[in-house]
């Protein structure tokens, strides 16, 4: 009866062991697939600001202004923030809407320097009207290819009228799309 005793005593001893071992074995699968899931989780949140950094962003911009005889008529577009830079997707100038005529000449300009009645020239000239086969009149639209129209975070958008009627509205508006520097590795791309 003694023996019998102490073989169930064995078998039972084996059976807590087993378990034991068994709950060993299933906690440290728990701790490796945690040890996993956080890992995966933070080359999901590398991942994720990588492609933050390289997506550019949508941006719109209106500029309206009253035309004065004698002088030119300056609606400044804006500049990019710092650390980012645009590409010029769109651009309109003309009257209030598409259907108001609006007399003179216009030139789209790209330059680290603005001010009232200023027009910088030639070499800051980007569109002027029939430079991509368009109309010289107003109202003017055009679309642009990426990286056609690359604007530094040190210059300025602006649309210089002349020649318009006095007191006329003029409106322009650009779209752009703004990238981050840091997706272009810091490079600046100009052609001057």
């Amino acid at each position: 009866m003694e023996l019998d005793a102490n073989i169930g005593l064995g078998q039972e001893n084996e059976e807590k062991e087993t378990l034991l071992n068994g709950l060993k074995v299933w906690a440290k699968v728990g701790v490796q697939l945690g040890e996993q899931v956080k890992k995966q989780a933070e080359t999901n949140e590398k991942l994720w600001r990588r492609l933050q950094w390289g997506t550019p962003v949508l941006y719109r911009i209106v500029a309206s202004g009253t035309f004065v005889t004698g002088q030119k008529l300056v609606l400044n577009l804006g500049a990019p923030d710092t650390g980012t830079y645009w590409n010029l997707r769109n651009f309109a100038i003309g009257g209030t809407d598409s259907n108001v005529t609006a007399a003179g000449t216009f030139g789209l300009y790209v330059s680290g320097f603005t001010q009232a009645n200023y027009s910088p020239g030639m070499g800051a000239l980007i569109d002027g009207g029939g430079t991509y086969g368009g109309a010289d009149t107003m109202p003017y639209s055009e679309n642009y290819g990426n990286d056609s129209m690359r604007v530094l975070d040190s210059e300025n958008v602006y649309a210089v009228v002349q020649g318009g009627t006095n007191g006329q509205q003029y409106i322009a508006t650009a779209s752009y799309l703004v990238y981050n520097n840091a997706n272009a590795l810091g490079l600046d791309i100009t052609t001057s």
